[in-house]
């Protein structure tokens, strides 16, 4: 019986696992846009609240996070520049999603390059990171729930375990 019970656990488990790697990407990727200022509506009805460049900033193309929303739903996008146009506008290309369709009033969603939020894994700093979680304003502290890191190489936002991370919140 134990051994039966063991293992419908390991096929469920296995299921769950390769139905997450197969699970069917934003429809965001993909979507070009031109570069917006902040608090504008991309023409897909999405907001864009603004992003920040990471990785070298003087290369060509160039990455970024931005911080965008369809109504209740915040995203993480990370994107690679297409180019300008002739009046100088930087195009994008979404390449990974990031949704979080259920965040609370007291969850706080933090990207690259935020003043307010810093973590460290062993004294280091982890460069590039984004996350959510948790902000403790009277004591300075901002608690992970999740974190990523991007990967340029292949385009994904990478998750970053919890443990041992750090971080401090200081008001911008």
């Amino acid at each position: 019986m134990r051994s039966t019970i063991l293992c419908v656990i390991v096929l469920l488990s296995v299921a769950a696992i390769v139905a997450a790697q197969g699970a069917k990407p934003s429809k965001y990727v993909g979507y070009k846009y031109k570069g917006v200022t902040p608090e504008s509506t991309l023409p897909n009805g999405v907001k864009h609240f603004g992003g920040g460049l990471i990785g070298d900033i003087d290369a060509d193309p160039v990455y970024g996070i931005s911080q965008v929303a369809l109504r209740n739903t915040k995203m993480l996008w990370l994107e690679v520049s297409t180019g300008r146009d002739a009046s100088g506008i930087t195009g994008w290309l979404v390449k990974d999603v990031l949704s979080f369709p259920a965040l609370t009033k007291s969850d706080y969603l933090f990207f690259a390059g935020d003043p307010a939020a810093e973590c460290k894994r062993a004294g280091q700093t982890i460069e590039e990171l984004v996350g959510v979680g948790k902000i403790s304003r009277k004591l300075g502290i901002f608690t992970p729930s999740k974190l990523w890191v991007p990967n340029l190489k292949t385009e994904k936002f990478e998750p970053v375990k919890v443990a041992g991370v750090t971080c401090t919140y200081s008001e911008p």
